[in-house]
């Protein structure tokens, strides 16, 4: 299992936790320090990602008329020019991933703080393969805001995915922003809020004072800070990586070559002898293929006489052959059979979960759940895709007293 270094840039708390090693469920390994320093010696062999400070980052979505993501970084500059106050050659541009006709996400950071980031990771001896906004490692719920607040910080991302950041005492005006649009938009006044542990004091009574204006009001303490939760996501559903063109990671084992000539040299001599024996094994695994197809055949045309020709895909001839007898029998139960399984590991690990309602139909499972919480709910998502088999995508999340009433669907990837 491929395990995450999530190492946190700037954060507004120097006492707070640096970084933090989880899985790739997201599950926390190991706890960090404010020590950048030791993160050094959990790098080995793991992918380093960065967290870098939401308000030095510009979310955006553009439309381009490139599919080409080589085409698209040249575009965006150009694309976006009249939408920013600072001159283009002094930004850096990156492209998210385009879903269908939706416009592409952009992030946008100044190049000069992209540089003084991955300086600071290199002085600790940390080669980031990605680096995101910490904003693309907030939770994203449909109908529901979710409120980051710290010391120094406080970063409101609406269903949508876009941020505003601010400070913590502007708080209320960016909350009554996000209700504004939520409401013109009717995507529900629903909020999740992440409280660390070292503004609870003040903050929590500001947020209760808010709760008669929305529908539904949820605080999260953590005790530990906010990168518990930001490393525990952002493994999981990666965002906006910023490390695209000029500043995309590049190998650096061309300086090892001279130690590893010889090695080389001698792997290249094995892949040689290892190649004509395997074209002898598969010269003779081809006499054996055919005699075997000439059997299939004969079997075939004892099965069904009155077949003219026998096709190469033999399989799929006899299976059109059954089924035009009503006999054949569709795949579709295997993957039904196979999605309720993983249904139930998840919901298993949803603790306080209940499943109120399944629909199946053409490899697409919708289910009706009553979870204890949106955060439980979210658990169950990311089981479902935790195998890489299916996609799950969180149709509703709405509150039904103390509870959430969800709704997933759920499909086999690729399919």
């Amino acid at each position: 299992m491929s395990e995450f270094l999530v190492i946190r840039l700037d954060p507004p708390a120097p006492d707070s936790a640096r970084w933090m090693l989880v899985d790739e469920t997201g599950q926390v390994l190991q706890t960090g320090t404010p020590d950048l320093s030791e993160a050094a010696a959990h790098a080995g062999g793991n992918k380093i990602i960065g967290l870098a400070p939401a308000p030095d980052i510009l979310r955006a979505a553009v439309d381009l008329p490139v599919s080409s993501r080589a085409k698209q970084l040249q575009a965006l500059p150009f694309a976006m020019e009249e939408q920013l106050a600072e001159e283009v050659e002094l930004l850096h541009f990156a492209a998210g991933r385009a879903v269908a006709d939706d416009p592409l996400p952009v992030a946008v950071v100044r190049k000069d703080r992209l540089s003084q980031w991955r300086e600071e990771l290199q002085a600790a001896d940390l080669d980031p393969t990605a680096l995101y906004s910490e904003a693309d490692a907030m939770d994203e719920l449909p109908g529901t805001g979710v409120l980051f607040l710290e010391q120094g910080r406080a970063v409101l991302r609406d269903s949508n995915g876009q941020a505003v950041c601010a400070d913590p005492d502007s708080t209320e005006a960016i909350v009554q922003l996000w209700l504004v649009g939520a409401r013109e938009a009717a995507t529900g006044a629903n909020l999740l809020v992440y409280l660390a542990g070292d503004c609870e004091a003040e903050m929590r009574p500001r947020l209760e004072a808010l709760r008669s204006e929305l529908a539904t009001l949820e605080i999260k303490l953590l005790e530990n800070g906010l990168l518990s939760r930001l490393a525990t996501i952002i493994a999981a559903r990666p965002g906006i990586n910023l490390l695209q063109g000029e500043f995309a990671s590049r190998s650096n084992l061309g300086k090892f070559w001279p130690q590893w000539r010889m090695a080389a040299a001698l792997l290249v001599a094995v892949a040689i002898t290892m190649t004509g024996v395997k074209a002898a094994e598969v010269w003779r695994l081809d006499r054996e293929a055919a005699g075997l197809r000439q059997a299939v055949e004969k079997a075939f045309r004892y099965v069904f006489p009155d077949v003219r020709n026998v096709r190469a895909d033999v399989r799929a001839q006899f299976e059109s052959q059954m089924r035009a007898l009503g006999e054949g029998q569709s795949t579709d139960s295997g993957v039904f059979l196979e999605t309720l399984q993983v249904v139930a590991t998840a919901v298993r690990a949803g603790a306080g979960t209940q499943l109120e309602s399944v629909d199946y139909r053409s490899g697409v499972m919708e289910l009706r759940l009553r979870a204890p919480d949106v955060e439980t709910l979210d658990k169950i998502q990311r089981e479902i895709i935790s195998g890489g088999r299916f996609n799950a995508e969180i149709q509703s999340a709405n509150a039904d007293n103390d509870q959430v009433l969800g709704r997933l669907r759920i499909s086999v990837r690729g399919a």
